[in-house]
């Protein structure tokens, strides 16, 4: 029986370990899938309902990125600012379209980036402004619209 451990094998396999996970981490951050990213500030000019840090970027569908930080402007309440990063070869463009979308059957909401016509346009300098209403998910557009249908019905029979 042998009372001694085998501290060379133990050693090796630490070692082995240790090496395995700095090349996963260089893999993951070179070629991966997190590679070098480009951050762009969007604005989005209401609320932004259940949007949080890390959730996803789309552009065109595809997934590029993720949202790095949500703050508030004190001196302009209803503006929401995000910081997202994306993938460096993503063609953000100065007519790119920014949006809110709600993804799936518990309508998680991405942050939806949609290509410009122009392939010649300048790429963004400053701020990306979100299209106005984008906070807004389908049942809170669908209630929108049922209150000025209802104003203007009521309009209608005031005015008969």
């Amino acid at each position: 029986m042998e009372t001694r451990a085998p501290f060379i094998v133990v050693g090796a396999f630490v070692l082995a370990a240790i090496v395995a996970v700095f090349g996963f981490v260089y893999w993951l951050n070179n070629t991966g899938g997190i590679g070098k990213r480009e951050t762009y500030q969007v604005v989005f000019n209401g609320p932004v309902p259940g949007l949080l840090v890390g959730a996803a970027v789309l552009f065109n569908g595809i997934r590029v990125g993720e949202v790095t930080s949500l703050e508030f402007v004190p001196d302009r309440p209803r503006d929401v600012h995000a910081t997202i990063a994306v993938l460096e070869r993503t063609p953000v463009r100065a007519d790119t379209k920014v949006g809110l979308d709600f993804q799936g059957l518990t309508g998680v909401p991405v942050v939806a980036l949609e290509g410009g016509e122009r392939i010649d346009a300048p790429r963004v300098q400053g701020p990306l402004i979100a299209e106005k209403g984008a906070g807004q998910s389908m049942t809170q557009a669908a209630r929108d619209a049922l209150r000025k249908v209802d104003a203007a019905q009521r309009k209608f029979w005031t005015a008969a």
